[in-house]
């Protein structure tokens, strides 16, 4: 994956040189919106109808909620069929390529995958794979990012949606990136779903953390984390189109004793190196693996309130 390659504005649309083009404010409300073109998204115009309904539609968007962020520049609208082609928006250093998740939305959508499950998501962006999910029925979907604009961005989508009750965002710091870094040692899912960087690079700045995982680290730390955090029988769905990366993927998991197999039909051997859409893995538990759950333990450890309470396992 490349970094968005920003180019000329559409036309009739404000002059994107200026970072405030577009600039309202309604209460404590505010929002600043460039409209552009990007390599791989053709922005939608937002045209005024939009803007006026934003504005003055009673009780959507004349008071802010104090659980979001809205200081954060808007990039542009964005519609998938998963989500009814309600209109979502994307920030700015938020990235989201619509290729690179295609077949894992569709499995969300068309095959019920979500369905009655709970969901973690490492990596969220915008949030769609997330808010996809818990359209689709999931009980609870925990979603993360090293992006504090994307983990802003989720959540403001996730209120758009009224998809935000079992929906929870949690900013994964810098200094411990791992997979699991802001995930409880309790905490299991049915499904873990990712869109990972997936090259091997420099990261300089917030948004980098989408395209590079600096030596593959972060799918080493989720390949590790795996048989603490998935439940038994659970999934873990990940989406790559670098090749390297993919092959880096299969002989990994294999070496630590996964099930793993690749859900498409194209030859990895007869793609470059860097594709669209992306390839989608899946990586299950292998024997052996599966963790033991004693009913006597698991039955006290929910009657006390205080496991609610325990704190995030910053080692994974």
């Amino acid at each position: 994956m490349g970094e968005p390659v920003m180019s000329s504005t559409l036309p009739n649309t404000p002059n994107t040189s200026s970072p405030a083009a577009l600039h309202f404010n309604r209460g404590s409300f505010a929002t600043s919106a460039v409209v552009s073109r990007s390599k791989w998204v053709r922005p939608r115009r937002f045209g005024w109808l939009w803007v006026w309904l934003l504005l003055v539609l009673p009780g959507c968007y004349s008071a802010s909620r104090s659980d979001l962020d809205y200081s954060y520049e808007v990039y542009q609208t964005i519609q998938i069929p998963e989500l009814s082609d309600q209109e979502l928006l994307q920030f700015k250093s938020v990235f989201w390529e619509p290729d690179d998740t295609a077949s894992l939305r569709k499995m969300v959508t068309g095959d019920h995958i979500a369905d009655g499950r709970t969901v973690m998501e490492i990596g969220t962006g915008m949030g769609l794979v997330s808010l996809a999910c818990l359209a689709g029925g999931a009980t609870k979907v925990v979603a993360t990012d090293i992006n504090p604009a994307a983990v802003a961005n989720a959540k403001y989508n996730a209120a758009m949606l009224d998809l935000d009750t079992d929906f929870e965002v949690r900013l994964v710091r810098p200094e411990q990136p791992g997979a699991f870094s802001v995930i409880r040692d309790d905490e299991r899912f049915d499904l873990i779903v990712s869109n990972p960087p997936w090259e091997d690079g420099t990261v300089d700045q917030p948004a980098d953390h989408a395209f590079y995982d600096p030596g593959f680290a972060l799918m080493d730390s989720l390949l590790a984390g795996l048989p603490k955090h998935l439940n038994p029988g659970g999934r873990c769905l990940l989406a790559y189109g670098h090749k390297p990366a993919i092959t880096r993927l299969l002989s990994k998991a294999e070496s630590l004793g996964y099930q793993v197999k690749v859900l498409d039909d194209r030859k990895l051997d007869d793609l470059p190196n860097d594709f669209l859409p992306g390839m989608l893995v899946e990586v299950r538990l292998g024997r052996g693996q599966i963790p033991k759950v004693d009913s006597g333990q698991a039955l006290e450890k929910s009657s006390d309130p205080s496991a609610a309470d325990s704190q995030p396992n910053d080692g994974d």
